[in-house]
C-alpha cells in the first residue's frame, strides 16, 4: 500500500503534471436543474411508476373513474384523466413545485396518514423528466383550464378547456433528458413487459377500490378495462374471472393486542392447482390499509399456510390470493422506499 502510495504521484511527476494540478476537478456543488432531475429519476424511474404516482393523486382525489392512455409505450404520450375533486384555483401555482402537499403538513402526519401520495414529489418529478400538461375542474369552476408547466413545476401559460371536473395530468417525451433510462426500454419485449406491469398495478388497484372504474388504452387500443361493481368479492372477480373465483374461499380474523384486521380471499385447499397458483407472484395481491404492497414476509407466510392446507408442495409456484391487512395508521411506515411499495409493520406477530 506505501508502494502504490509513493508510486503513483511519480507517475503524475513524469508526465508533467503534480498530484494538486490545477486542472484537478475538485469540489463543486450541483446546480438546482441537476439536483432535481437527480431526485426525480429516484421517483421516477419507469413508465409504470408515472402511471402509479397519477393514479394515487386521482384516488386521493376521490376519483371513481380513471383512464390510462398510453402512445408509444408511454414514451410519446402518458394520460391519466379522473373525475376526481379537481385542483383548486389557489393550488395551482404551486401544484408541481416539490415539496408542496396538502396531503401533510409536518412529519407527524405520517402517523395518520390516509392518503396514498404525501410526499408532493410526484407532478415536480415527472415535470423534470418530461414535458407536462394539466388540465382540471373543480365543482366551484365554471370551466376547465389548461395549464403548461416547465422542468421546475411552475406554470408557463393557461387556456380554457372543454372537460368535465377532475383533472387530467399528460406527460409527453417521457425521459427526454434522461437519453441512458430510455435506452433501457429500446426492445419491444421490454416495452411490453411495462405494459404488463401496468395493467397488473391497475389491477391491484381495481381489486381494493370496487367502486373504480378504470380503462387502459395503448396507441388507441384498450388493453384492460374494469366497470365499478358492489364490493371486494365482485372486483377479485372482474380481475381474474368467475373459474377461479370458484376455487377461493373468503376469510376474516381480527386480533384486538395489537389491533389487526385480516380479511381476502385464499385458493380452497381442494382447489385445481391449474387455476389457483401460478410460476410467479404477479396474482398475489397484498394491501396494508388498502395500499397494494410487496411484502416478501407476507408473502412467505401466505405460501407456507397455503401448502400446510392443501397438503401439495407448491415451493415453485404462488398461490393466487387476495388479503388486506388493517392496522392502525401509526402501527405502519409508509415512507420507506421512493415508490412506496414496501411499508415497515411496528408490530410484527
Amino acid at each position: 500500500m506505501q508502494l502504490v502510495l509513493w508510486v503513483f504521484p511519480q507517475l503524475l511527476w513524469k508526465r508533467g503534471l503534480s498530484s494538486s494540478d490545477s486542472k484537478s476537478p475538485g469540489m463543486k456543488q450541483l446546480s438546482a436543474e441537476t439536483v432535481r432531475l437527480l431526485s426525480s429519476s429516484q421517483v421516477i424511474t419507469s413508465v409504470v411508476s408515472v402511471v402509479k404516482e397519477l393514479i394515487e393523486n386521482s384516488l386521493d382525489a376521490n376519483a371513481t373513474s380513471i383512464d390510462v392512455k398510453l402512445e408509444n409505450y408511454g414514451f410519446d404520450k402518458i394520460e391519466v384523466r379522473d373525475n376526481g375533486d379537481g385542483i383548486k384555483a389557489a393550488d395551482v401555482p404551486v401544484m408541481a413545485v416539490k415539496h408542496y402537499t396538502s396531503k401533510i403538513s409536518c412529519s407527524e402526519d405520517l402517523e395518520s396518514l390516509t392518503t396514498y401520495g404525501f410526499r408532493g414529489e410526484a407532478l415536480g418529478s415527472i415535470c423534470c423528466i418530461s414535458e407536462v400538461l394539466i388540465t382540471t375542474k373543480t365543482a366551484a369552476d365554471d370551466f376547465s383550464t389548461q395549464y403548461i408547466l416547465d422542468s421546475s413545476g411552475h406554470v408557463t401559460s393557461q387556456k380554457p378547456s372543454h372537460l368535465g371536473q377532475g383533472t387530467t395530468v399528460a406527460a409527453l417525451k417521457l425521459f427526454k433528458n434522461l437519453p441512458v433510462r430510455k435506452q433501457f426500454y429500446s426492445t419491444v419485449k421490454k416495452c411490453k413487459e411495462e405494459l404488463k406491469k401496468i395493467q397488473d398495478l391497475l389491477m391491484a388497484y381495481g381489486i381494493i377500490k370496487p367502486e373504480l372504474r378504470i380503462i387502459f388504452t395503448h396507441n388507441k387500443a384498450v388493453i384492460w378495462q374494469k366497470t365499478r361493481v358492489s364490493d371486494h368479492k365482485m372486483s377479485f372477480m372482474s380481475v381474474l374471472g368467475t373459474a377461479v373465483m370458484g376455487s377461493m374461499v373468503p376469510f376474516q380474523h381480527r386480533c384486538e393486542d395489537p389491533e389487526v384486521f385480516l380479511s381476502g380471499f385464499l385458493p380452497k385447499p381442494e382447489s385445481d392447482n391449474s387455476l389457483t397458483s401460478l410460476s410467479s407472484s404477479e396474482r398475489s395481491f397484498i394491501y396494508i390499509n388498502n395500499r397494494p404492497v410487496h411484502q416478501k414476509e407476507i408473502l412467505k407466510l401466505v405460501r407456507r399456510f397455503y401448502n400446510l392446507k392443501s397438503h401439495k408442495d407448491s415451493s415453485r409456484s404462488y398461490p393466487v390470493f387476495f388479503i388486506n391487512i388493517t392496522v392502525p395508521t401509526s402501527a405502519v411506515d409508509v415512507n420507506l422506499t421512493p415508490d412506496k411499495t414496501q411499508v415497515l409493520l411496528h408490530n410484527k406477530v
